[in-house]
């Protein structure tokens, strides 16, 4: 991925894009990521469709605004980020944070959406990994820049078989990840909706409580073995979203996409597909 610099709304946004024709995708990564969480994605999409993969405000290179973030933020920087391109309707695919704030989205905005794709989404029950819940309350980290073993650790916690990491694609995730205001500011984003007991009751209401009101086609990406937002999530979002499609992963944790890449984005293709074809548009 070549990445990219753009003003979205007085927030300089980094993102990585390809493709010049066909459906328009948004890839929205989850908490303390990055655009690097869809690095196997991004050009394969491409060669169909117009792929972006922005750095969400508030993390990885992308501006961390020194005001207190509000969930509605990422709202607005996304619509914000298709009005700067001047995408009138894109494919929302969200993993775990990036699919709460697409959830939202396909809520409030649903002629922006032609098509929902939630990737072991936040949003749908109070459950997470515990060691995200303590960094709600003490900063874990060891003071200064973690060192690259802790840091691998840290990351490949979220998979379920390291060996379907690639060292190129760890060295990548550990750059962010070791950078120390992107550390910070994940915090700060993360106590806007979780709290020592997990998600907060009202996230839940945003997200959960309020998913039969998403009318867009919709597909539900899971793995089986996430240790961060459980597959029990996945279930709970198929029963309140209207005609959600379920497809699990075997032996895979918290992101499909990185551990399964060619599987995923044949998903992703047959999802597009469909959803042009139910849209009656010419994908």
């Amino acid at each position: 991925m070549k990445e990219q610099y753009i003003d979205v709304n007085g927030w300089r946004t980094r993102y990585a894009r390809a493709g010049d024709q066909g459906t328009a995708i948004i890839l929205l990564h989850g908490l303390g990521a990055s655009l690097e969480s869809w690095y196997p994605n991004v050009d394969a999409l491409g060669e169909r469709y117009r792929a972006f993969a922005p750095d969400i405000v508030y993390f990885g290179k992308s501006a961390k605004p020194k005001r207190a973030p509000q969930y509605m933020d990422f709202v607005e920087f996304t619509i914000q980020f298709m009005d700067t391109f001047g995408l009138e309707r894109a494919v929302l695919v969200g993993n775990s944070m990036g699919g709460a704030i697409a959830t939202k989205i396909a809520i409030l905005y649903p002629d922006r959406v032609a098509g929902l794709v939630l990737v072991d989404s936040a949003g749908f029950g109070p459950e997470l990994a515990w060691w995200l819940r303590l960094r709600t309350l003490v900063d874990v980290r060891p003071r200064g820049t973690p060192p690259p073993w802790l840091t691998r650790v840290g990351l490949r916690a979220i998979f379920d078989d390291p060996a379907h990491l690639s060292d190129e694609l760890l060295t990548k995730l550990i750059g962010i990840e070791q950078d120390d205001q992107a550390i910070r500011s994940a915090r700060r984003v993360l106590k806007i909706g979780v709290d020592w007991r997990g998600l907060k009751p009202d996230m839940l209401r945003e997200i959960r409580d309020a998913a039969h009101q998403v009318t867009v086609p919709t597909l539900i990406v899971w793995g089986k073995q996430d240790r961060v937002v459980p597959v029990q999530h996945a279930f709970a979002a198929r029963k309140r979203i209207p005609n959600a499609r379920l497809h699990l992963f075997e032996r895979c944790g918290h992101t499909p996409q990185l551990e399964y890449p060619a599987q995923f984005n044949s998903l992703i293709h047959e999802f597009v597909q469909e959803t042009g074809e139910r849209n009656g548009e010419k994908i």
